[in-house]
């Protein structure tokens, strides 16, 4: 599979994870949190695993492949979310870190008692990271693909 094929399809895997996470910031927003049921516990913890996933595959799959296809050394995460920043993705490179901090954060520890507090921080960084999504996909559309089929004809 040549790098492009596999962007691609890294790139289809991604808008689907997008898709849901969006469904599942949906139906969080809705959660009464001063009556926590058991199907409002697993509709979060869905949106803190769909958020995750999201910080993952953005940084690991789809800006790293970006850098990839456009010929760059792939270097750390941290020249991969500088160069994010240059293309505009994001204000600062520093937004990139916060996420990946949070969602280490979900993954290496027990939450417990900050259930709740951890909720309303996803929430707003799962609306961040549609939106760095909606520009990368832009960019992706508009910019690099059409580089990419210029230079193979």
């Amino acid at each position: 599979m040549s790098r492009k094929e596999l962007f691609l399809k890294n790139l289809e895997d991604f808008k689907r994870n997008i898709h849901w996470l969006v469904r599942s910031l949906e139906k969080a927003k809705e959660i009464d949190i001063s009556s926590l049921e058991e199907e409002d516990i697993e509709k979060i913890e869905v949106l803190f695993s769909r958020f995750s996933r999201s910080v993952d595959m953005l940084i690991n799959r789809i800006l790293r492949g970006i850098d990839l296809l456009e010929l760059e050394d792939a270097g750390t995460k941290l020249d991969v979310v500088i160069r994010a920043e240059k293309r505009g993705f994001v204000e600062s490179y520093e937004e990139l870190i916060a996420l990946k901090d949070l969602r280490n954060e979900l993954a290496h520890e027990f939450i417990g008692e900050r259930f709740v507090d951890k909720l309303s921080e996803v929430l707003e960084s799962s609306e961040k990271i549609i939106g760095i999504a909606d520009r990368v996909m832009d960019y992706i559309y508009n910019q690099l693909l059409p580089k990419i089929r210029s230079h193979n004809e």
